[in-house]
């Protein structure tokens, strides 16, 4: 079973993809560690980002410590030459942490707006037929699962 993804704290409706969830650092560093497909220390990471804008080695360094703590990443720590190494990964595929973002937003929607929240579902999604077939047969698929 995959981890659970902790709450999410914040959406920015302005912003796309991650960072609607994350902040523009934190996204850019879950991309970097998602694109390396293996584990990368904060080196590794602050390396890869210092080509594309000036940042310090601290900053991303906390930054994934924070990662770290939100539960969005993993880390062991290993010793290497120049001391304590901790190399970094992450707790959740990218399509699994955003499917588990939105649930985490539209739950949320749903418990504090719940018939404003389905109309409007029902209404974004009713002028595509595709998309009205399709939501048909989930709908039939947990129908069937609860026995109804």
């Amino acid at each position: 079973m995959p981890p659970k993804l902790t709450k999410i704290s914040q959406y920015n409706v302005g912003e796309k993809e991650l960072q609607a969830f994350l902040g523009p650092l934190e996204s850019s560093i879950i991309e970097i560690i998602w694109n390396s497909g293996k584990p990368l220390t904060v080196r590794g990471v602050y390396e890869k980002l210092k080509r594309r804008k000036k940042i310090a080695y601290t900053t991303v360094m906390t930054t994934m410590d924070r990662l770290y703590e939100k539960g969005l990443l993993d880390r062991r720590v290993e010793k290497g030459r120049g001391g304590v190494l901790y190399i970094y990964w992450t707790k959740f595929e990218k399509h699994s942490f955003k499917k588990s973002a939105v649930q985490e937003v539209l739950n949320s929607l749903v418990e504090n707006f719940g018939e404003i929240v389905a109309s409007y579902l029902v209404e974004r999604i009713s002028s595509e037929e595709k998309e009205i077939n399709n939501l048909k047969e989930k709908l039939e698929k947990a129908l069937r699962r609860k026995g109804g």
